[in-house]
């Protein structure tokens, strides 16, 4: 392999509502054995294996906005960026403190607040998936947060104020950035995509230099600044399109497989 392609799931290759179309298939599915592909997601591990099934994927995968990157060959993460205990213990007291709501995802499965109404995402990939796939969902016991979920490596925030975003922007020890509208991710300080990348390229022994990452949103924008080349959808932010080197179609007109076939 000289060669890697690696790619965020929504909006990039997935519609809004929709599934990845047969075009961008067929392009992926075209890649020679020189070129590999992954692909980048600010999901949990735990909702991105019907990904890996139906992409036929057997690279490790960037996940958590790169806290993690996920090898379901051997069911274990090749790197992996945590939360302190101490610091998610923090966190999570202050958003429950603070009537946040939330989920945060960790080794076990994805914790939510009991009578949390942003649930809907979860319990829609689960109806999607067969059973032995389905992603665990676990209410926090938030009477007794003395020992927090273990080997988190995110925590999605609905609808935060700016003073909790600037707040926690400024805390030392955790990355804050936007996977989409009205919500702000939050990791252990350095768990980006772009670090992420970095980690599976050089495990994969590919020169940055022979990256291709797809992207449309903020957290997308570090992929694009740590030295490999950037491609930006037709529908990506202004801002994201900044930093690219290239920009392709919109995903709904299969950006990534006209990037695949006439770009790179």
């Amino acid at each position: 392999m000289d060669r890697l392609i690696v790619c965020d799931i929504d909006n990039t290759l997935l519609p809004p509502g929709g599934k990845i179309s047969d075009a961008t298939m067929e392009a992926i599915a075209s890649l020679g054995s020189h070129t590999g592909f992954s692909i980048a997601t600010g999901r949990s591990f735990h909702v991105v294996r019907k990904f890996v099934g139906d992409l036929g994927l057997t690279l490790p995968v960037i996940t958590s906005n790169g806290a993690q990157v996920y090898d379901y060959q051997r069911e274990t993460p090749i790197y992996e960026s945590c939360f302190s205990e101490r610091s998610a213990s923090s966190l999570m007291h202050r958003l429950i403190s603070e009537g946040f709501d939330f989920v945060a995802y960790g080794k076990d499965g994805i914790f939510y607040r009991p009578g949390s109404t942003h649930m809907d995402f979860f319990l829609n990939y689960n109806k999607s998936v067969r059973p032995e796939i389905r992603a665990p969902l676990i209410p926090l016991n938030e009477k007794d947060l003395s020992s927090v979920p273990k080997a988190l490596t995110k925590v999605l925030v609905y609808f935060p104020t700016s003073d909790l975003t600037k707040s926690l922007s400024s805390e030392k020890d955790l990355e804050v950035t936007s996977s989409m509208p009205h919500v702000i991710d939050i990791m252990a300080k350095g768990s980006t995509k772009g670090n992420a990348v970095v980690a599976l390229a050089e495990y994969l022994q590919v020169p940055l230099s022979s990256v291709y990452c797809f992207g449309d949103n903020e957290n997308d924008i570090s992929m694009f600044t740590c030295g490999a080349v950037g491609v930006a959808m037709g529908n990506a932010s202004e801002e994201t399109k900044k930093y690219a080197s290239i920009v392709t179609r919109n995903c709904k007109d299969d950006g990534v497989a006209y990037a695949i076939r006439h770009l790179l």
